[in-house]
């Protein structure tokens, strides 16, 4: 508010909003001066001006922020992309160096072709695990030979799987009475592990490698790590060769950025790593060593790529489809044109114009020529994408920042953390928690799917409300002083306290999620008390007028729950089997379901024009369209944003035909709306999987 008041000062309210309505070139010409004057905060007071504005342009304003001459500079905003070559420079035989790895880096290829090159001989490769119990001496023979022609190095792989042996082998490096000769290296890869040794962390150099963000960040990494000058001049025709390393360098680059928008991105989060663009390298410099590419070679290298090495690791069939579009646009023989050519057309991401490769001048051609941010665009999707990505990174960015606190923060002169959690419990958090609900198996009712199925829920509803009844006890008593303060509870409480939900609540201790996934307490309580007020009013009633897909914990089970009881009211007579038959989803017009209680069976029939229909189908509503819209009127009442709400949905039952309806499918993801762009679940192929009508097209 204190920056709100220090721009908006002396400003009518129409003013104000005619600044925030208009474009940022309003806001930049009426404060840039007041902005410049402030030498000191003005560059932050911005910063903080476009979190409050545009959430989603956070991240871009910190880089901005970070590269300002007067803060730290361009070099730290620009991308890290450091060889193994200058990290070895800095090395010596005493300081082993330890990677870091993650899910696009392996540098063990690296390592080996380094060693290569500096020793002319193959590193040794020790796998770390049980049953290996001699690797203090193996990496004590290979330092300091007898003979000198056995040196080598030594690469210890997966270190987080034997952790107990690596101070023995820190003792070789500083320990005294071990002898190593100067042209010996330690190389060590591990992933993250919180029980790794302090001493061997502090005393070795760290090499991280996390995955770039952007095309141009993605491509320096690229020429930095898979591909060298040597690799560029393996093919006699280097001239051609350079256009398809780059063309396929770019490809890769092009998946790997895709996943970062999540499902519009791709269905599911695929690994794609160096070592995929290595092993295809590989194949096509073996396929044409002379850098002739003929049809059939394209052919043969399109199938490689988008059906074998990338292709084999999709387990969608939409997904394979994007992979085969961008192979036909990067596999063929435009590419090989000697005066460049646009990989994406009308932009500048282009193949360099050079007559002889260089990887040195081909990265320089990237740093000046690419744009830092790609437009989202580049992957054929549009800004919504774009922006809905942007907003999720700065809550990540942000909740970060916050986590980082120090947990003996104190928010005001008074007032410390416990206390504000505690006086929060009280006024807040124990109102929002609802009344236990009543055990549903104890009413005398046939027992039919639909019932058991009411009955599972409100049991695991049961479960959650006294487990979070008892953590809110348990929380104020720890506070008080009445009981232990416990590692758990104390997570809880600063989570509780920054306004996050704890993870016991949503976790179970094995890491599976038993309740619901949310990003702030305020609204975890909110979906509590909504998903009680559904199974409260189920519980008194036979059937809900429309059910809230959403809110069960099984929506998969509540749609099989539903079939088989129309199968057995209905079919089961006709000697049928239930496989036979399938749910039939249509989507309601929107304006009969505006100011209707979905949960009231009696005025939502009132409400239907579809009452001649047989009344043995359930309506669902509370679900979401990410990427498009389901609109009755038409184009006009679409809304600028990439998450829309489907209409009302009703399902039936009907015998399978062997010519349906045309229909366009799409996959059904059950999981938080913070969440909605990062499928973690997926809910049912074969029953979730709702169809949307074709409307014949208007001349």
């Amino acid at each position: 508010f204190f920056f709100f008041f220090f721009f908006f000062k002396q400003k009518t309210a129409y003013e104000i909003s005619a600044c925030l309505v208009g474009s940022e070139m309003c806001i930049r010409d009426r404060y840039n001066e007041k902005l410049a004057a402030e030498k000191e905060l003005g560059s932050f007071m911005t910063l903080c001006l476009l979190r409050c504005i545009r959430e989603d342009r956070t991240v871009m304003a910190a880089q901005r922020f970070v590269a300002d001459p007067s803060v730290l500079g361009p070099k730290y905003e620009s991308p890290a992309a450091d060889s193994l070559e200058e990290v070895y420079a800095e090395s010596s035989s005493r300081l082993p160096i330890l990677c870091l790895l993650s899910g696009t880096y392996d540098p063990t290829a690296a390592i080996e072709e380094l060693c290569r090159k500096k020793l002319k001989k193959v590193p040794i490769k020790i796998t770390m695990g049980e049953g290996l119990e001699n690797v203090k001496s193996m990496i004590e023979a290979a330092m300091a030979p007898a003979n000198i022609n056995m040196l080598t190095w030594v690469i210890l792989q997966n270190c987080h799987f034997g952790l107990k042996q690596l101070g023995g082998v820190l003792d070789l490096f500083t320990g005294k009475g071990y002898n190593v000769r100067d042209e010996f290296r330690l190389f060590m890869t591990t992933e993250t592990s919180s029980d790794f040794p302090l001493n061997v962390l502090h005393y070795a150099i760290k090499v991280n490698s996390d995955p770039p963000k952007g095309l141009q960040a993605g491509m320096l990494r690229t020429f930095t790590q898979v591909v060298n000058q040597d690799r560029l001049e393996k093919v006699d025709a280097v001239d051609r060769w350079k256009n398809v390393v780059f063309a396929m360098c770019f490809l890769h680059n092009i998946l790997l950025e895709r996943r970062k928008y999540g499902s519009i991105g791709f269905s599911h989060p695929y690994d794609f790593n160096n070592a995929d663009l290595d092993t295809t390298l590989t194949y096509l410099e073996k396929l044409s060593p002379s850098g002739n590419f003929e049809e059939s070679k394209w052919k043969m290298a399109k199938f490689m790529v988008c059906e074998v090495q990338y292709g084999g690791k999709m387990s969608d069939e939409r997904d394979r489809e994007i992979l085969n579009s961008y192979g036909d646009d990067f596999f063929k023989s435009e590419i090989l044109r000697p005066d460049g050519y646009e990989l994406i057309p009308k932009s500048k991401y282009m193949i360099p114009r050079m007559d002889v490769p260089d990887v040195v001048k081909i990265k320089d051609d990237i740093s000046k020529n690419w744009p830092s941010q790609e437009d989202p665009s580049v992957f054929g999707l549009s800004n919504l994408a774009d922006k809905a990505y942007r907003a999720r990174e700065s809550k990540d960015l942000l909740s970060l920042l916050i986590e980082a606190l120090p947990r003996e923060y104190v928010a005001g002169p008074e007032k410390s953390r416990e206390e504000e959690t505690r006086e929060r419990l009280e006024k807040d958090i124990k109102q929002k928690l609802p009344p236990p609900l009543k055990n549903v198996e104890k009413r005398e009712k046939k027992m039919t799917p639909i019932f058991m199925f009411l009955a599972q829920e409100v049991r695991r509803f049961q479960n959650i409300h006294v487990t979070i009844a008892k953590a809110i006890q348990e929380i104020t008593l720890a506070i008080d002083g009445q009981i232990l303060m416990t590692p758990e509870i104390e997570d809880a409480i600063q989570s509780l306290y920054n306004g996050k939900v704890p993870r016991s609540w949503m976790y179970d201790a094995l890491g599976a999620e038993w309740s619901w996934i949310s990003q702030s307490s305020a609204g975890w309580f909110k979906e509590l008390n909504q998903r009680h007020s559904q199974l409260n009013t189920w519980s008194r009633n036979d059937r809900l007028g429309s059910y809230w897909l959403g809110g069960f914990f099984n929506p998969k089970g509540f749609l099989f729950a539903f079939k088989q009881e129309d199968y057995r009211k209905n079919r089961m007579k006709d000697g049928s089997t239930l496989d036979k038959y399938e749910l039939v989803p249509e989507v309601l017009p929107l304006q009969q379901w505006t100011e209707v209680d979905k949960f009231d069976y009696k005025a939502t029939q009132g409400k239907r024009k579809d009452k001649d229909k047989d009344e043995s189908g359930i309506l669902v509503h509370g679900m979401y369209i990410e990427g498009a819209i389901c609109v009755a009127k038409g184009l006009d009442d679409c809304k600028n944003e990439i998450l829309n709400q489907l209409q009302i949905v009703r399902i039936t039952v009907d015998e399978k035909s062997d010519n349906p309806k045309p229909s366009y499918p799409t996959k059904a993801y059950y999981l938080s709306l913070i969440h909605i762009s990062e499928p973690t679940r997926l809910l049912s192929i074969s029953y979730a999987v709702f169809c949307l009508k074709k409307k014949k097209k208007k001349k």
